[in-house]
């Protein structure tokens, strides 16, 4: 298999991961208005992937840096029943991994040699994220090295 030429790799560790669930998913400014006061609090949101399950309700995973999380948790409790979270998950040890690219929007199959690339080292993935120009995942911080090296050796690095 030709390898799939990249721009690099960006890995960040130190992170925490919180899954909200059950925002309102009719109420369009749930979700606005907690990236809102993060942001007010100072806190930076590292990841974010955002959807609507089947019944309606939104659903937020985010990471931030670990040192921020015991202050995110309790931001996030504290505006729980304000903004209609139904629950909220903390998950520490977090680290991102990703890779990114020119012309990622245009070229078919990146994110799932990504994903392939971590599946094949046995690496669980908790979230994915995708833009025009990057595939990002968070996985567990212990396996931080193990992507990285991985990653090198599955894709062309410059």
């Amino acid at each position: 298999m030709e390898k799939i030429k990249i721009g690099g790799i960006l890995c960040h560790q130190n992170l925490g991961m919180l899954c909200i669930q059950g925002l309102s998913g009719s109420r369009t400014d749930s979700a606005a208005s907690l990236l809102f006061e993060f942001g007010a609090q100072r806190v930076n949101i590292q990841f974010i992937v955002q959807l609507i399950d089947q019944h309606g309700k939104g659903q937020l995973t985010l990471a931030v840096a670990r040192e921020d999380m015991c202050f995110a948790f309790d931001l996030v409790s504290r505006l729980q029943k304000q903004i209609g979270i139904n629950s909220v998950k903390l998950k520490m040890n977090i680290a991102s991994i990703g890779i990114y690219g020119p012309d990622f929007r245009v070229r078919p199959g990146i994110a799932g040699n990504f994903l392939k690339c971590l599946a094949g080292e046995n690496i669980p993935v908790f979230a994915v994220s995708t833009s025009v120009s990057t595939c990002s995942a968070l996985i567990p911080e212990s396996e931080a090295s193990k992507a990285r090296s991985a990653m090198e050796a599955y894709f062309l690095l410059p």
